[in-house]
């Protein structure tokens, strides 16, 4: 067994070669935006984030890093990242481990572009995109697969001809009594620009706030920043890897809402088991 880690411009490849398997992480770091999510859903804590040194008076987001030595390429962290930043290669294809042998889902990317319903010579999707992941030609085409869910296309669009539903639920608290005066650090590093000065105070605009604490890790107030994901929109699956990653990364209601939801389901399969033997 083999295990390597190398870089080559902004992609980060670690990998694990076997007699028979050859498995590689691939970091696109042009995609990352230093959010701790796939660090909180990593069961071996292989994942990292590196702080980084402001620039031209602007604090950056931290550098995710791979502990090749931990990593074991079930790709829950590919599965996590809203920025689809992270992929897993066995042997030459694309595929997450995690998921395939249905030990983790999937998050349910709801985007509805409607082409027809748009104006002419309208750009205001593509102009208001963070990400710009939006090419209006005729009609909005977005990259799904990109879409971190922030709303902001469907809040500017002037004929609601977009309609995006977030993934991940929750709120965000921002605890002003406890920033440093002038501070805005957090506003530099937020992927989808959801935060905003007012008064001097920072401002969160919660519906485009997607809860992916890259403000939480530069923010230099301990507590200053409290943010609670309380739900995660996912395909169906059931398993104790999926309990403990929705652990770690959403509130304990979150969680008791996720089982509440599981066991409803168990319940409603077996009264419908229930009423076909009896109908039988």
């Amino acid at each position: 067994m083999k295990r390597y880690k190398k870089e080559i411009g902004d992609m980060l490849e670690v990998g694990q070669v076997l007699y028979t398997k050859r498995f590689a992480l691939r970091l696109d770091r042009s995609l990352c935006k230093g959010c701790e999510l796939c660090g909180l859903a990593c069961p071996r804590d292989a994942i990292s984030l590196v702080p980084q040194p402001d620039k031209d008076g602007k604090a950056q987001p931290p550098l995710a890093d791979i502990d090749e030595s931990k990593c074991d390429f079930h790709g829950i962290c590919a599965v996590v990242c809203p920025f689809s930043a992270i992929k897993i290669i066995t042997n030459g294809s694309e595929e997450i481990p995690a998921v395939a042998k249905d030990v983790f889902p999937v998050l349910t990317r709801d985007i509805i572009a409607d082409s027809a319903k748009c104006p002419a010579d309208c750009k205001k999707c593509e102009k208001a995109c963070p990400l710009g992941i939006i090419t209006v030609n005729g009609g909005a085409d977005i990259k799904k697969e990109l879409c971190a869910g922030c709303q902001i296309c469907w809040y500017e669009c002037p004929a609601d001809a977009i309609e995006v539903t977030k993934f991940i639920e929750g709120s965000i608290k921002i605890r002003t009594e406890r920033c440093p005066e002038g501070c805005r650090r957090c506003m530099d590093v937020c992927p989808v620009n959801a935060m905003d000065m007012v008064d001097g105070n920072v401002f969160v605009k919660d519906m485009h706030c997607i809860y992916c604490g890259a403000c939480a890790q530069v923010c230099p107030a301990e507590g200053a920043i409290k943010i609670e994901r309380t739900a995660i929109r996912h395909s169906p699956v059931n398993s104790g890897a999926w309990h403990r990653g929705l652990e770690k990364l959403t509130s304990v209601s979150g969680l008791q809402r996720e089982l509440s939801a599981e066991n409803a389901q168990k319940a409603r399969e077996a009264l419908k088991s229930l009423e076909a033997e009896v109908e039988a």
